[in-house]
């Protein structure tokens, strides 16, 4: 069933946050795209066990030129596939905004795209990206600020930009981060 929206319900939409906006999306029969991002923290590169710390994002922000790849993509227009071989979690120390026209993590120095481990997943309206930088990788001394879903290694298209604070990354600890985006 359909619920109109009033002009004061949706005047009300710039002072909610991210998570009442997708409610309100929802209850007006809208759909909406929502990625939240998980970073699971181990001792070591044995990322088998319980991991001893879970970070979960709030939603974050589907960008322009990956809004334009899928379109592409959707149409045969062209274009790299976020598949198993190009596809990389991507991860940086800027906490700048982020805003629909970016096209690249904004980290100048510290960031690193960690090809995914297997094939994301797709199940009804959710692709799944898991990418596990281990001991060696995506250490930088600024923390990891943002990540995103990127289709190659280098000069490619980011699919989606999160700002949070998840933490310092050091050469002691593997982390596995997994990015669920869902439209619906």
């Amino acid at each position: 069933m359909l619920h109109h929206a009033t002009p004061e319900d949706i005047a009300h939409v710039n002072d909610m946050s991210k998570v009442e906006v997708a409610q309100f999306a929802r209850c007006h029969d809208l759909a909406v795209w929502e990625g939240r991002a998980t970073v699971a923290k181990y001792w070591g590169d044995d990322t088998s066990g319980t991991p001893y710390e879970v970070i979960e994002s709030e939603p974050n922000l589907l960008l322009t030129a990956g809004i334009t790849l899928l379109w592409n993509l959707l149409t045969g227009a062209g274009g790299t596939a976020f598949n198993g071989s190009n596809a990389r979690i991507a991860v940086g120390d800027n906490n700048a905004v982020a805003t629909a026209g970016q096209t690249d993590l904004q980290a100048v120095t510290n960031k690193i795209r960690q090809v995914v481990d297997s094939t994301p997943i797709v199940s009804t309206n959710t692709a799944t990206f898991v990418a596990t930088f281990a001991t060696g990788s995506g250490n930088f001394a600024g923390g990891w600020q943002e990540m995103g879903v990127a289709n190659t290694a280098s000069g490619a298209t980011l699919l989606n930009r999160l700002v949070q604070n998840f933490g310092v990354k050091t050469s002691a600890v593997a982390w596995v981060a997994t990015m669920v985006l869902t439209l619906n």
